[in-house]
């Protein structure tokens, strides 16, 4: 819950490690209303669709096992380990990118036509591995792809040949999909509304400062926000309020109480 309820904490420096805690807040979060819905609501779950699901992956890895494929699924890992190293690690070019999604689409398709060699339907590791690498290289696709339609550096995506963080052009999320029998992604992008950020964007202490092309609305929405919190302050306006004023979501009640450790060790 908490992995699929992220806001964009962290935007595009979310790595494995700062992200841990914006998972748990997230999950507490989303699990409490989750859990209301679930008190005040009657659910009908249509068993049909989950049989339907499993019946059409069981009939998947009997395929596997059953046709006769040209290509060997480890060896196809390990070239897919190998591009996404060399050419779509942090700092990538454009150049690498062309290279990576080309190699990564050739492999996409090779993995389709794999020979499983040991025919079990369980404790088989090379089944496992051609059921799975198909999904590795469809998400490294979508990787190498967004990196290299994106041309700007943002957080962990530093483009070379880009160097600047763009927030003029590139300012949203990319989203990907696929299409049934398609080879690659679809690319798209969902635009992010400073005016109701609690945060615009500004310089956020990596990379060199002034390497931004600043959005006009990014002052803006700062004179905005700072307006708010003087005449908040002035007139006695405590620190949650301040924030619920701010923030453009709900907040379940307990969360909004006075954090009482603050300010504690630090007299």
């Amino acid at each position: 819950a908490g992995e699929a309820a992220c806001w964009d904490m962290h935007g595009f420096n979310r790595l494995g490690g700062n992200s841990v805690s914006e998972t748990v807040v997230a999950g507490m979060i989303v699990g409490d209303y989750f859990a209301d819905y679930c008190a005040s609501h009657e659910i009908e779950i249509n068993t049909a669709d989950i049989e339907k699901f499993v019946k059409k992956q069981e009939d998947y890895l009997n395929s596997l096992v059953t046709k006769e494929g040209k290509f060997n699924v480890f060896d196809i890992k390990n070239k897919m380990k190998e591009v996404m190293w060399e050419h779509v690690a942090i700092f990538r070019t454009g150049k690498g990118l062309e290279l990576a999604v080309k190699e990564l689409e050739a492999l996409y398709k090779e993995s389709l036509d794999v020979k499983v060699s040991n025919k079990a339907l369980f404790g088989n590791p090379e089944l496992e591995e051609a059921y799975r690498v198909p999904k590795m290289l469809k998400l490294a696709l979508c990787i190498a792809k967004g990196a290299l339609d994106r041309t700007e550096s943002r957080g962990a995506h530093c483009r070379e040949d880009y160097p600047k963080r763009d927030d003029l052009n590139w300012l949203n999320r990319t989203l990907t999909s696929w299409k049934e029998g398609d080879t690659m992604p679809t690319i798209t992008y969902e635009p992010l509304d400073i005016m109701k950020m609690e945060m615009p964007p500004a310089f956020r202490g990596y990379g060199a400062k002034g390497n931004i092309i600043e959005h006009p609305n990014s002052a803006i929405r700062q004179k905005e926000v700072d307006e708010i919190r003087e005449k908040m302050q002035a007139e006695g306006k405590s620190r949650q309020e301040i924030q619920e004023a701010l923030m453009h979501y709900d907040l379940q009640p307990k969360y909004k109480a006075p954090n009482e450790r603050a300010g504690i060790g630090n007299e």
